[in-house]
């Protein structure tokens, strides 16, 4: 492996506007940092079409991040698109790209293909979160592209192929374990993390808490995130009288949520999708027991209760719940040595 010759160009619709910024694509983050770990030599570079909301470049953690502000306009989208091309053209010239990496299946990876077909240059697409879904229009553009595609999870995987029939490579996100703040005594008994949106279905969340809370009175219950449903989501926690029970903390910075995690018991999630789901990672790391359904990563161990539906996830919590002693635990799924070798596999096929 050549690595001084090494040039990967990844294509995001949006980016960490900083090093400070911890928020924005966690694992995407956190890839990257150990990619430069893993090959110093090799040189990164970062196209970002959406966001941040810039037209000027910057380095992250020695990567250039090149900004093309497309502020989500549709208006703008064809402006942007050729901007992108106009963009790979001139790193090419100064730096011959060796790899595109495109996140999503979108516009990324309609440009990511167009530009690699053009200069016969390796093309991966990491398929990202609900980009799987049956009306994803740029799905039909890799039908019969020469790209790899990297699915996250089996369940990602299933996904993918029922609807548009491309066969995919699972690759894991990993985490950064050296991010983590100590194991500390639980103070919340149960989490939910997420988008307060119809996905994380947080009116099911809330209907297990009423149910548990009869057993165990003094449950306290913190659910971090922000969203449109925040206000749907209060008013039913009010109309069941849960207003001591459960907290809507709304957004924190990810150090924080980790925090938080490191003094949780129950990592409640009642999401009827995930891609991948990076939060069950974080939680089972922080020494947390996992309650959800089927989806994303979801793995059958002994700190993972995979549950067919409500009834089955008041269930199980009301089982971890009766056995709060137990030790804590942290549970590593995917260490980032494999996903870091997984894809310099590809990159240098």
């Amino acid at each position: 492996m050549n690595v001084e010759k090494l040039h990967i160009v990844f294509l995001t619709p949006g980016f960490a506007i900083s090093e400070e910024d911890s928020n924005t694509i966690p694992a995407l983050q956190v890839y990257l940092k150990n990619l430069l770990i893993t090959v110093p030599e090799a040189k990164l570079t970062l196209v970002a079409f959406q966001f941040p909301f810039t037209r000027k470049n910057y380095t992250w953690n020695g990567i250039e991040i090149v900004p093309l502000n497309g502020k989500n306009n549709r208006f703008k989208k064809l402006w942007i698109w050729k901007s992108a091309l106009k963009t790979l053209k001139k790193i090419h010239k100064k730096h011959p790209i060796s790899t595109i990496h495109s996140l999503w299946i979108g516009e990324c990876s309609f440009i990511g293909k167009k530009f690699s077909n053009k200069h016969n240059i390796s093309h991966i697409v990491t398929v990202m979160g609900q980009d799987t879904i049956a009306n994803n229009r740029y799905n039909k553009s890799l039908l019969k592209s020469k790209a790899k595609i990297i699915t996250l999870s089996i369940n990602h995987q299933k996904e993918l192929y029922k609807n548009h029939n491309l066969d995919s490579q699972i690759i894991p996100w990993s985490l950064d374990v050296n991010s983590f703040p100590e194991l500390l005594e639980n103070k919340i008994n149960i989490i939910g993390v997420g988008s307060l949106n119809t996905i994380k279905n947080y009116f099911t969340f809330i209907n297990i808490i009423s149910f548990l809370v009869k057993d165990y009175p003094k449950l306290k219950v913190e659910i971090i995130g922000e969203g449109k449903l925040q206000q749907e989501l209060l008013a039913v926690i009010q109309q069941k009288k849960l207003d001591q029970t459960i907290k809507l903390i709304g957004k924190l910075s990810r150090q924080e949520v980790l925090k938080k995690m490191s003094q949780s018991h129950i990592l409640l999630h009642t999401s009827t999708y995930e891609s991948f789901g990076y939060v069950f990672s974080e939680a089972l790391y922080s020494g947390m027991k996992v309650v959800s359904f089927d989806v994303g990563t979801a793995t059958n161990i002994k700190e993972w209760k995979i549950c067919k539906d409500k009834s089955e996830m008041i269930s199980q919590c009301n089982h971890i719940l009766a056995h709060p002693k137990t030790k804590k635990q942290r549970v590593l799924l995917h260490p980032p040595e494999e996903t870091i070798a997984s894809y310099l596999k590809l990159y240098n096929a």
